[in-house]
């Protein structure tokens, strides 16, 4: 810069306040440009603690207050509570003893249902054994066959088999009955018949291809 001064033909006093208005400004930029970066890095400081404190401080609240709303909650519901137990009615002495009176009355209608219960079922198993007592009584006929040689023998009650098969000499066959009945055997008979221990002349009955069969009614031979 001083080469270049005295090249224009600048005087050396002039020079020199060149220099020194040169550095001047220099060293005056240098400090703007520090100040100025001082400054951007307090304004973000700044923000960032500003940001910080907008963060963190309302969760404080938030929770201060949560806590808070819970205490008031819980209060409030507590006073209901005593409030409505404080409303329930006491009942009195009166109220008290017709209650007992209903229940002795209730216990005592109990009493008197279970005893008839038990009557009602003694008297139905008085009922069932009299009924057995009485079928026991009323026997009904026996109708009895008596083989005299080994042979065969159908009896036949209301269209219903009731025995068919070989009975052998001497073997009997009993069968309580008061139907009409249909016995069909070989012929000539080996069998005598006996109903409510009365002969049956069984020879009376019909010959069909060396079977007798002979149409027995109860009626008839009482």
């Amino acid at each position: 810069m001083r080469n270049y001064s005295k090249y224009l033909g600048i005087d050396e006093e002039n020079i020199n306040q060149i220099i020194q208005t040169y550095n001047n400004l220099k060293k005056q930029k240098a400090d703007l440009e520090k100040t100025k970066v001082n400054k951007v890095y307090l304004k973000t400081k700044d923000r960032s603690i500003f940001e910080k404190k907008k963060f963190f401080i309302p969760i404080k609240y938030v929770y201060l207050t949560s806590f808070v709303l819970i205490i008031f909650i819980g209060l409030l519901l507590l006073s209901n509570s005593l409030r409505e137990a404080q409303d329930i009615p006491v009942p009195s002495p009166e109220i008290g003893n017709e209650t007992d009176l209903n229940i002795e009355e209730e216990a005592n209608d109990i009493d008197t249902l279970a005893e008839e219960i038990v009557d009602l079922e003694a008297e139905a198993i008085i009922a069932e054994y009299s009924t057995e007592d009485s079928f026991l009584a009323e026997k009904l006929p026996i109708l009895k066959v008596i083989a005299s040689d080994k042979t065969w023998v159908k009896i036949i009650s209301e269209d219903k088999i009731i025995f068919e098969g070989i009975l052998f000499e001497g073997e009997e066959y009993f069968w309580e009955t008061d139907q009409v009945l249909e016995i069909i055997t070989e012929y000539p008979t080996k069998i005598e018949t006996y109903y409510d221990d009365e002969s049956i002349e069984i020879s009376k009955g019909i010959i069909d291809n060396y079977l007798l069969k002979y149409n027995f009614t109860p009626e008839q031979n009482i």
